[in-house]
């Protein structure tokens, strides 16, 4: 069976039944980007012009005067499972799970390096000196906070079955940072002790460096889930319905630049202070990649699911529904979109940021 590819107007309803039109401030306060409509991104085409459409900031002049900066932090992240549960009166239950086939490893980590050259690249086209990997070595907190990362390509349980694959830039490992959603990368290493060491060596390599500290990261999705909830007169309800749209989608407010400067620097108490450019709208991207989204369910799980809903029904309780997609890409015609979408995305992100120097 063949799925429709997610549409704007599906993506749109979608993302509104799961709930994702955030609120401006995030559990701890911080003021997050307020989600706005899907976006259809051409992912061969320039977008620096769309950087304000694009990209809210939380510290409009906190990058005013810099000119120099070192990159300790650059992250693609891949997400390659997830899934949507609901429940309603009665015990009824429904639970829709995606899986994504086609990408390699070493695709994935082809797409960092070319990201990661061009979002260089962008910075120095904007009259910034980018301090190099090779010279970044050199310093000690630098070191540090690469001796306390994760090697690139290592693999990430987040919540709601969310697993994604983690890439930096080869030479560089990567780290959590204290303003991502635990959703995306679970919560797990994203301790009060670990953002304060993490403060901690971002500000030293600042000062040891001479440079302000910028990273960026992207996430990289292949379907928008939904589910209903409890709320309101579904309270009542005895139908639990989840559902899955199919498409490449560059998620938002995950999605961001950032930067330390003696501005806009993170403290010990508060650590998700640091100057932010949030992707501010989902970017459905205009691609032919998926090729198939098939259910995978077993004929056994069908029958034996079928038999607990007739038994439910006799007892009473509430019907229980339970699909599995495996989402087929074709791997090159992939690979060149998410390349392209996300130079994109950081050459507007960075366009964003040179508006403010």
């Amino acid at each position: 069976m063949t799925k429709p590819l997610l549409s704007a107007l599906g993506l749109a309803v979608g993302l509104m039944a799961a709930g994702v039109c955030s609120p401006a401030f995030a559990l701890g306060g911080e003021k997050v980007a307020s989600i706005q409509k899907p976006i259809s991104f051409d992912p061969h085409a320039a977008h620096e012009s769309d950087a304000d459409t694009l990209f809210w900031v939380n510290q409009a002049g906190g990058a005013r005067g810099v000119r120099k900066v070192i990159i300790p932090f650059f992250q693609i992240q891949f997400v390659q499972d997830a899934q949507a549960s609901a429940t309603a009166g009665g015990g009824a239950h429904s639970k829709t799970s995606v899986h994504l086939e086609g990408p390699t490893p070493a695709q994935m980590q082809a797409i960092t390096d070319e990201v990661y050259a061009g979002f260089v690249a962008d910075l120095k086209a904007a009259g910034l000196e980018v301090v190099s990997m090779e010279e970044a070595r050199s310093f000690s907190a630098y070191t540090d906070i690469m001796n306390a990362s994760k090697p690139s390509g290592q693999s990430v349980k987040g919540l709601n079955g969310v697993n994604s694959l983690f890439y930096a830039p080869t030479g560089m490992n990567f780290y959590f940072l204290p303003t991502m959603l635990p959703e995306l990368a679970g919560g797990g290493s994203m301790t009060a002790v670990g953002n304060a060491q993490i403060v901690r060596r971002e500000a030293e390599l600042m000062t040891q460096s001479g440079a302000a500290v910028a990273g960026f990261r992207a996430v990289v999705d292949f379907a928008t889930l939904s589910a209903s909830d409890r709320k309101g007169l579904r309270v009542f309800s005895r139908t639990a319905k989840t559902a899955a749209e199919f498409g490449l989608v560059i998620k938002p407010v995950a999605t961001q630049l950032f930067m330390i400067t003696p501005e806009a620097k993170a403290t010990m108490i508060d650590p998700q202070s640091r100057m932010r450019l949030e992707l501010q709208a989902p970017l459905i991207l205009d691609s032919a990649a998926i090729q198939s989204t098939d259910e995978n369910s077993t004929a056994g799980q069908k029958r034996g699911e079928a038999l607990g809903n007739a038994i439910g029904f006799l007892a009473g309780t509430g019907m229980s529904k339970s699909k599995s997609f495996a989402v087929e890409v074709d791997p090159e015609v992939w690979q060149s979109d998410v390349t392209g979408a996300l130079k994109g995305v950081s050459a507007a992100a960075v366009a964003k940021l040179k508006s403010g120097l």
